[in-house]
């Protein structure tokens, strides 16, 4: 006679093992209603700089740049669920430790889901807080998100897309379109 723990844990097994039996054809419709990751070009990478007129690199502060996105998704009947992986890698410059004298500065960093016609359905700012310690100059940081994307039409989710970039002021977006064009 099975414990009431032991069931419990052979239905969690059996119900592992139905997902594992799942068919290709089922693994590519699930991947074909994920919504597509994309990095905005112009929010990719930060250049910041010290208050003030100089912007030459020994006013820099930090460099960061937006890496690998990666997606999960779950797909439901009326919904798709996004695990969301952001990898931001960071540079410290010559004026953080006169800036901020523990090393330390906050990225933030957007994430918005754009609907069928270029639509941004909702949009979400976090923070990626980072610490230089020691001789260390370069970070990186992976920060998870879940995001849950409800649809009018089942295994629509392809004809979404998650956009992730920086916060930028307007002189950053700015110093990102010239430097581009060199």
């Amino acid at each position: 006679m099975m414990s009431r723990n032991s069931s419990w844990l052979a239905c969690v097994v059996a119900l592992g093992m139905l997902g594992a039996c799942q068919s290709d054809a089922e693994k590519a419709a699930a991947a074909a209603s994920c919504p597509k990751s994309v990095r905005v070009q112009d929010a990719a990478a930060l250049t910041r700089f010290r208050p003030g007129p100089g912007r030459d690199p020994t006013d820099m502060l930090v460099q960061a740049e937006i890496g690998q996105v990666q997606l999960v998704c779950a797909s439901r009947r009326d919904r798709v669920d996004v695990d969301l992986v952001v990898q931001i890698a960071v540079a410290e410059g010559p004026a953080l430790a006169k800036v901020a004298p523990d090393r330390t500065v906050k990225v933030d960093y957007f994430v918005a889901i754009v609907g069928p016609g270029n639509a941004i359905v909702a949009r979400e700012v976090f923070s990626a807080d980072f610490r230089f310690a020691g001789n260390r100059t370069r970070l990186v940081s992976k920060e998870e998100l879940s995001q849950r994307i409800p649809l009018a039409q089942p295994g629509a989710g392809s004809a979404y897309q998650i956009a992730v970039g920086l916060v930028l002021s307007r002189e950053e977006v700015d110093f990102n379109r010239r430097a581009s064009r060199r």
